[in-house]
């Protein structure tokens, strides 16, 4: 078993080889497509790919260079990884939503001398044009609308130009698992974003295991809404549909009010939710043609507990959590027709990983049902990341007794089930409790008048020692008013005393990554301001 498991994550997914493969094996298929146009088929996919790769190639673009690219959901940000890693370079794909001090830090880090960009963000790289230390070429997409004054420091390049058309003479640069094929840089969710070095079998494993779970086929449609700089698109939606034979419907972002018409549209059999994208589908106005969809598998990260049962039952699928992160891939899944385990993030996916929860201070494995931080251990060479790029203390850092500290944590149940409970950073320690922020934020978004809300910890007074305070943020729903005073009694009414918190403040937006992950870091750092309401300023006593 295991040498069969091992030779499909090293040989089958490597891009270069399975564009290639399914171009000989269903050339005619439909493999991609924009929204609801024609599909482009396998085989025009793999020979407009290397016509791309051919042309970076007459760029001078060598094996293992590192290509930025930072472009809006479409075709040709599709093509820019394929023809990359077919030209045997690393992708350097960035969030498209970066500027200023955010995109010099990650352009830099890359090393980058090119850059393959679209016209509406030239701007951007205009105005820290000279911070910038490594960049010399750009690639311009939508280079006929493009204000070249911009670029003026650089080489200037056309995208549509640099196709070549004829490439018979191209071939593709053999890749291994050990080989680099991407730089992906963390949400930010914790602190300044970190390169992730993935080698071609993480990659590999993270397409493996979603088209396991998902058991996906030739016939599967996948709905794919998410940003294609992130590995979730990527890894979990784009690759494992091409390496099942089936079709990818790619749209520019991600819309609650037309989720369920664009899957109807397109066809979709599959799809990925993040973050708080179920609850706010699951909010739209139920009507009784929900359930005819089709739907019939969702990876949901995560599956919110309170909702889930409801949500397959009113979208006539299964929701597959599982439990991953950009340096390891998944670990743990529920697999198709698994029963449903409330907040549940699946089984360890125990041939490829070992996974243990442990003691967060000392890495002591703890026992059923007791909270820790989770650790992973690959069973299977190159498939963890390689390191974190240009910061190997972070590296040596998360890999701890060897084992890799994913900062989450988590409980498993008797049956080896993993319920996910914090990241480590968010959890809050208040009356010598530890308190799990999404205790709170669970309790707090069942109020009927509030849209979202995050729980952070800020300091407690001088003397208290590491006791932390509990700060709340809240976004109302559209035309509902309530006080903070208001939320305050309904968080004494519904949760333990040492949980309701003592600071709350309400506002128009929760910041986020373009993955729709709350960036708790940025509520941390704001801490109590003038517009934050207090407990104790309004004399209120919270009783036992």
């Amino acid at each position: 078993m295991e040498n069969t498991v091992t030779n499909e994550i090293n040989e089958t997914i490597i891009i270069n080889n399975l564009l290639k493969k399914q171009a000989e094996d269903r050339p005619q298929s439909p493999a991609i497509q924009w929204e609801n146009e024609q599909p482009i088929n396998y085989s025009e996919l793999y020979h407009k790919s290397c016509g791309f790769a051919h042309g970076l190639q007459k760029l001078n673009v060598q094996p293992d260079e590192k290509v930025l690219v930072m472009l809006p959901n479409s075709l040709d940000i599709l093509f820019s990884w394929f023809s990359i890693n077919l030209s045997g370079a690393i992708e350097v794909p960035i969030n498209v939503h970066y500027k200023g001090s955010f995109l010099v830090h990650e352009v830099n880090d890359c090393e980058a001398r090119l850059a393959i960009i679209h016209e509406q963000y030239l701007k951007r790289f205009h105005e820290v044009k000279d911070q910038l230390k490594y960049l010399e070429d750009v690639i311009i997409v939508g280079y006929e609308n493009a204000d070249l004054s911009q670029v003026s420091q650089w080489n200037a390049y056309d995208w549509n130009e640099c196709y070549i058309e004829d490439s018979k003479e191209f071939q593709p640069v053999d890749r291994k698992v050990h080989d680099t094929q991407a730089i992906l840089y963390t949400s930010g969710t914790t602190g300044p974003s970190k390169g992730v070095e993935l080698p071609f079998g993480l990659g590999n494993i993270f397409a493996r295991a979603t088209a396991r779970a998902a058991e996906l086929n030739e016939t599967d449609v996948s709905y794919v809404c998410h940003p294609l700089f992130h590995a979730n698109a990527k890894y979990m939606q784009i690759l494992p549909t091409l390496f099942a034979g089936g079709r990818c419907s790619i749209w520019p972002g991600f819309s609650a009010s037309r989720w369920l018409s664009q899957i109807k549209e397109c066809g979709a059999t599959v799809t990925n939710t993040l973050g708080v994208m179920c609850e706010f589908i699951y909010r739209q106005p139920q009507t009784e043609s929900d359930i005819d969809n089709p739907l019939r598998a969702m990876i949901t990260l995560p599956a919110p507990k309170d909702i889930a049962e409801d949500f397959e039952k009113r979208f006539g699928l299964q929701m597959l959590e599982g439990f991953g992160m950009t340096e390891i891939g998944m670990v743990t899944f529920r697999k198709l027709n698994e029963p449903l385990k409330l907040g549940s993030a699946g089984k360890p996916l125990d041939d490829w990983f070992d996974v243990q929860i442990v003691d967060p201070h000392t890495d002591e494995k703890l026992g059923t049902d007791q909270t820790g931080e989770i650790v992973v251990r690959p069973l299977i060479p190159f498939t963890f990341m390689k390191g974190y790029h240009n910061v190997p203390h972070k590296t040596v850092e998360a890999w701890r007794n060897l084992w890799f500290h994913t900062g989450d944590l988590a409980k498993m149940d008797g049956e080896g089930y993993i319920y996910f409970v914090d990241r480590l950073k968010d959890s809050i320690r208040r009356r010598g409790e530890n308190i799990s922020s999404k205790s709170i934020e669970a309790v707090v978004d069942n109020h009927q008048k509030v849209k979202e809300s995050a729980a952070v910890a800020v300091p407690a007074k001088l003397g208290e020692g590491s006791e932390d305070e509990i700060k709340l943020c809240v976004v109302l729903k559209e035309t509902e008013h309530i006080t903070e005073r208001e939320i305050h009694q309904y968080c004494a009414d519904n949760l333990p005393y040492f949980a309701v918190p003592r600071y709350i403040e309400i506002l128009e937006s929760i910041p986020k990554t373009a993955n729709e992950k709350v960036r708790k870091v940025v509520l941390r750092e704001k801490g109590v301001t003038d517009d934050t309401w207090d407990r104790e300023a309004e004399g209120i006593k919270v009783e036992k």
